[in-house]
This record gives C-alpha cells, sequence and structure tokens, in this order.
C-alpha cells in the first residue's frame, strides 16, 4: 500500500478582476491569486485492485461516492478507458473542511498523480484538463504545488522562482454551515474588487526581499467583507487572534477559516494553547 501526502494551500493574495467581458466568454470572472502550502495534510492510501475503485475516509462525512478522491480516480480510469484497472483507497483527513484550505482539491491531485503511478499509464493534457474541470478549477494549482501564481479562472499556474520565508500560522474554522464557493463568486460585491491589486506586486517583490512583515502587510482577500458580513463571528475570531498576538489575520479562501500570522514557533504555539480553551476547530502550522 502506498502512502501519500496531500497538503493544504492558503490564498496570500486573492483578487478577483471584474472583467465582464471574460465572464461572458467563460462564464468566470479572471482570479489573480498567489498560493503556497502549508505544512498541513491529508493522508491517502493506495493499493492496487482488479477492476473496481473502493474508497473509504476517516471522516464520515466524506465516505460517499461524492468525494473529491473517488470522482478523481473514476473520472481518471474513465479516460483510460481499462475496465481491468482499480484501486482501494483510503482517507485519513486532518486538513479542515470547508475551510478555504483547499483540502478536497489536494486530495483530488495526489490521487491523479498517484493512480497514473500505480496503473503505469499516461494520458493526454487534454484528457488532464478534462478531468481537472470536472472537479474544480483549484486542482489545477495542487497538480503543480508549491509557491504560484494562479490567473485565468485558475487554470494557469506558474511557480514563483524564489521562497517563501516560513511564517507560523493558527487557524481557526468556526462550526457553522458555508455556502458553495460559486455562492461566493455568485454573491460579491463587484465594486470592491480588484481594487487591491497593488498589494500583489507588493508581496512578490517582498517574497523577493524576503522581508516578513511587508509580507504580512500585503497578504489580501477579495472576499474577506462579503464573509465577515455574512459571518459576524469571523469578527469575533479575528481579535481573538490578534490579541493573542498575531501580526496579522485573512480569511482563507472563499472561507470559512480564519489565519492569524505570527513570526515565530513560540508565539504561535501560545495563541494556539490559549485560543485552543474557546475554539475546538483549530490547528497551528506553518508555511512551507
Amino acid at each position: 500500500m502506498i502512502k501519500k501526502k496531500a497538503y493544504a494551500k492558503l490564498n496570500l493574495n486573492l483578487h478577483i478582476n471584474p472583467d465582464f467581458k471574460y465572464k461572458k466568454e467563460t462564464g468566470y470572472y479572471p482570479v489573480r491569486f498567489i498560493n503556497c502550502e502549508l505544512d498541513l495534510h491529508d493522508d491517502l492510501y493506495f493499493e492496487n485492485q482488479v477492476g473496481k475503485i473502493t474508497f473509504s475516509c476517516s471522516n464520515k462525512e466524506l465516505s460517499n461516492n461524492e468525494n473529491f478522491v473517488y470522482k478523481a480516480a473514476f473520472q481518471l480510469k474513465k479516460e483510460v478507458n481499462n475496465p481491468k484497472l482499480g484501486a482501494k483507497i483510503i482517507l485519513k483527513k486532518r486538513i479542515p473542511i470547508k475551510a478555504g484550505l483547499g483540502g478536497g482539491s489536494s486530495d483530488a491531485a495526489v490521487t491523479i498523480k498517484t493512480l497514473l503511478k500505480l496503473w503505469k499509464v499516461n494520458i493526454l493534457p487534454i484528457q488532464m484538463a478534462k478531468i481537472i474541470n470536472s472537479l474544480g478549477s483549484d486542482v489545477f494549482y495542487f497538480m503543480q504545488g508549491g509557491l504560484c501564481e494562479v490567473r485565468g479562472r485558475g487554470e494557469r499556474v506558474s511557480k514563483l522562482a524564489n521562497r517563501l520565508p516560513k511564517l507560523w500560522l493558527v487557524l481557526i474554522t468556526p462550526l457553522i454551515s458555508k455556502p458553495s464557493t460559486y455562492w461566493m463568486y455568485k454573491n460579491i460585491n463587484l465594486h470592491n474588487i480588484g481594487l487591491n491589486l497593488n498589494k500583489y506586486e507588493q508581496l512578490i517583490q517582498n517574497i523577493i526581499n524576503k522581508k516578513k512583515i511587508e509580507i504580512l502587510n500585503s497578504v489580501h482577500n477579495d472576499f474577506e467583507d462579503l464573509i465577515k458580513e455574512k459571518y459576524p463571528e469571523l469578527r469575533n475570531i479575528k481579535k481573538d487572534l490578534s490579541d493573542s498576538g498575531s501580526i496579522q489575520e485573512l480569511v482563507a479562501g472563499s472561507g470559512l477559516s480564519m489565519v492569524g500570522f505570527y513570526l515565530s514557533k513560540q508565539s504561535a504555539l501560545i495563541a494556539f494553547r490559549n485560543l485552543q480553551i474557546k475554539y475546538k476547530n483549530i490547528v497551528w502550522t506553518y508555511t512551507k
């Protein structure tokens, strides 16, 4: 049985461009992200078996045929078109779900990459794009991983040459139901997006110069105002993180995790230990 790790991601900059022509042509508003990986991961186990795909998950909410892992395996087998192929897949969930950290997309990307090797098959780029489009655009990023720029509708991914200085994080995910990412895009105020693209260029320059404080001052998420408006409890989480010593706070992706950034492992751990008395769905980690 093969064991693989599927890492969470964090959008350090998330910008949505209100380009109506692009939206009319593609159905999506173009995005500009800078993504990094976190040292927070799910564990996936793969074993060959003949003719069928079976899947189980430590989180019973995800243990069904609607899970991204099963969908990715099913779609890949369909494209390869070999009925003899199959796999037993086990997912042990560690990344908080519905948190904006891309856990499901990361699991899907690892599944595709691992099964291609396990089954000893290759597919064409057009087939790969078809599979990923059926799963969601975040999978494009996870097929590469690391520190990347993401553009278009999420399908244009390019590695940044520089490494991100290590940042320590505390993540708190409120135990409330969240709407889909589609709902978030549909309801975002178009007058409030694409106004902070200067932070995008600033972030890249600050990463090149390895200036941690300046990096944290240039993080941004266009979804944040909408998320705080719909979920006012996130304002309390943000304040608690700030009071615990975080240098900056940011909503992860389309929510609902709130991230606090710290400059040292010690300060993050102290904050984590103090805040876990109040918050149950809390983790600490760092950028890879």
